[in-house]
């Protein structure tokens, strides 16, 4: 199932980018879009809403006042051209807080820890592949696959299809590699190129430009070696 996502904002150009960004995104879909909180409150008592990407600077209501009209809200992402308003906004208890202009790859983490939030309420824990409760469902051969995550080794991503090496078979599904990636908690899988993600557990070895997992070597990208190497030194220290 998508994440129906509703777009907040009066600036028709920052609307078209957060649009923009969600539809890259194959888990999430486009709900709607609002150009104040009038028109937004309107539309959440008629439609069914997961996430909002809430503008703070509205006219007559703004955003930080607009989540106080709110009873039951959804999960919540502001978005700002203003640093100042990020201690208020975090006492409302929002996923995250994105400063304009927003970057895909920013854009990205956000969701991802809206995706991490939204799996911990659903476990009573946070996702780790090493325990057996964990898991997400795949879809491949027509069917929903309930894939346990300690049974997931590495993704691969092959042109159009993508496929889950596990323990004891490969599936091979349509999805796309950054849909799977905004699913998966990030602490155990760990993007290390564009067209490979890591469960972080089955890590043998770990060189400057590649990572042993399983006995396969697997390349670590230009673009990701970075982030990789923070992600996986971190995971290393705990």
């Amino acid at each position: 199932m998508k994440i129906r996502c509703l777009v907040i904002d009066d600036e028709p150009l920052a609307r078209k980018l957060m649009i923009s960004h969600i539809s890259k995104i194959q888990s999430l879909e486009l709900a709607g879009e609002c150009t104040n909180a009038i028109e937004a409150g309107n539309f959440l008592r008629t439609s069914k809403v997961d996430l909002l990407f809430l503008d703070i600077q509205m006219p007559e209501i703004n955003g930080l006042q607009f989540i106080g009209t709110l009873k039951n809200p959804p999960a919540i992402i502001l978005t700002t051209a203003y640093r100042d308003f990020a201690p208020e906004a975090f006492d409302l208890d929002v996923v995250d807080y994105l400063l304009k202009p927003i970057s895909f790859e920013r854009f990205t983490k956000s969701v991802n820890k809206f995706f991490d939030k939204r799996l911990e309420g659903k476990t009573g824990e946070v996702l780790d592949p090493e325990k057996s409760s964990a898991f997400i469902y795949l879809k491949a051969d027509r069917k929903n696959h309930k894939i346990h995550l300690q049974e997931i080794i590495y993704i691969e991503s092959l042109d159009d299809y993508v496929k889950v090496h596990l323990k004891e078979v490969t599936l091979v599904t349509r999805e796309n590699i950054s849909s799977l990636e905004s699913i998966l908690p990030s602490g155990s899988f760990v993007r290390i190129h564009r067209s490979f993600i890591i469960n972080t557990q089955y890590i043998s070895a770990i060189s400057s430009d590649s990572i042993e997992i399983k006995g396969k070597e697997l390349p670590i990208g230009r673009a990701f070696k970075k982030s990789a190497m923070a992600a996986l030194s971190v995971k290393r220290d705990k």
